[in-house]
């Protein structure tokens, strides 16, 4: 099944994000544009990251992921560089019925996220069925720069 969706408001929850290398920095990253609450969970981090937190703009837990972080999350993003330790955050998120997006290893979650570009108001995500996200990135980029000409 293939529904694409749009979130509007989590709720008073947030979005967790365990992992703070590359593959998390651009998961927060994302989120942060759409203005959704992060909680970050990883014992270091990159300097943006870090950035981030010392600015406020995300609550970082500077520690290893264990039971109970997902206590309060809509969201949850699998993107440590342990396979086993992603796999048992899906897991976790998947008993207490999260959606969860899992980095290394796709089909354990069950949601994807798409290349969006934003421009004013508008939204634009691309997906694909193949699960070759260099597609859609490309797509997203040749619609920006659609929407870049536009007066």
């Amino acid at each position: 099944m293939r529904y694409p969706l749009t979130v509007t408001t989590l709720g008073g929850r947030t979005a967790v994000v365990i992992g703070g290398g590359i593959v998390g920095e651009r998961k927060v990253r994302s989120l942060l544009a759409g203005e959704v609450p992060v909680r970050l969970v990883s014992p270091s981090a990159t300097e943006q990251i870090t950035a981030w937190a010392e600015s406020g703009k995300i609550e970082w837990a500077r520690r290893s992921y264990r039971e109970g972080d997902l206590d309060d999350a809509a969201l949850v993003f699998a993107a440590t560089n342990v396979r086993n330790v992603n796999h048992e955050i899906a897991e976790a998120a998947h008993r207490k019925k999260l959606l969860v997006n899992v980095a290394d290893a796709p089909a354990e979650g069950n949601f994807h996220s798409p290349a969006v570009t934003r421009k004013d108001d508008l939204i634009v995500s691309v997906s694909t069925y193949s699960g070759r996200p260099g597609n859609a990135t490309s797509a997203r980029d040749r619609i920006a720069a659609l929407l870049d000409r536009e007066p």
